[in-house]
């Protein structure tokens, strides 16, 4: 009976004291926990947006208040100025608006991906009633945006790089959460502009994304300078203060002031 209650106390003496070790242990750990959990709290990973994929371009266009074609002229913090040089869709009295990106947790694109002197055609959204604490003046470069400013989503296709007059990106499909398919051939601001308009079908915009062979490609150049030609027309002969001459009296001879050595 003794040694029974000996070795029963003996065990009673080492769970507490492994408890206790463990304890210990525990109250060492504490702070590294508490400091991993602040730190992973403060990433950007718990600053991602979350939003449903809404698609390619042609799927999000029409959810937007302002569909346009312009530059960049320059940017600070989280938000661009774009010079607008075409308007697709709704309407806007300036020439040059304001567009706010990604700040926090918003589902928006970083502006650091809109350079000055880049072009691109985009589906805006106008800010309308922003929250109280849209604006920190501590820090007045980072902002929500500004009432009648605009916003630029990253849920879906909301813009389309365009270089020498030719538009890229996920038009009218493309995989999930993919904004440019490099595989797939630019198309040329004209037939982008006439398919928005709904002149051409989605085929063509399909067909002419299609890789190309170097006589096609050739061929979208000289479509794309017969426009720029429309677009820029070079003056008529009325129009300018020029009449060629007909007589050589016509011809006006340079007159100099200083005499001449040569004989006549």
């Amino acid at each position: 009976m003794r040694l029974f209650l000996f070795h029963t106390a003996k065990a009673i003496y080492n769970l507490n004291n492994r408890s206790l070790v463990d304890l210990v242990k525990m109250t060492r750990l504490l702070p590294k926990t508490l400091t991993l959990i602040a730190t992973l709290l403060a990433s950007p990973l718990s600053l991602a947006c979350e939003c449903i994929w809404e698609g390619p371009f042609t799927s999000v266009y029409n959810k937007t208040d302002l569909v346009v074609y312009g530059e960049v002229s320059a940017s600070q913090g989280n938000g661009f100025d774009l010079i607008i040089d075409t308007i697709l869709q709704g309407d806007e009295y300036r020439d040059k608006i304001r567009i706010w990106g990604k700040k926090d947790n918003l589902c928006r694109p970083d502006a650091e991906q809109f350079p000055p002197g880049s072009e691109w055609v985009m589906a805006l959204k106008r800010i309308d009633n922003p929250p109280t604490d849209a604006f920190n003046p501590f820090k007045p470069n980072i902002s929500f945006g500004r009432q009648d400013d605009f916003s630029l989503s990253s849920c879906g296709v909301y813009w389309l790089p365009v270089k020498q007059q030719r538009v890229s990106g996920n038009i009218i499909e493309g995989s999930r959460w993919q904004y440019i398919d490099a595989k797939k051939t630019p198309v040329i601001f004209p037939v982008f502009e006439a398919w928005f308009n709904k002149i051409l079908p989605d085929s063509a915009i399909a067909e002419a994304a299609k890789p190309q062979t170097e006589a096609r490609q050739l061929l979208n150049e000289t479509k794309i300078h017969l426009w720029e030609q429309q677009r820029n027309p070079l003056p008529e002969a009325e129009d300018l203060d020029f009449r060629p001459p007909s007589r050589l009296d016509d011809v006006e001879l340079p007159t100099t002031s200083t005499e001449s050595n040569e004989t006549e």
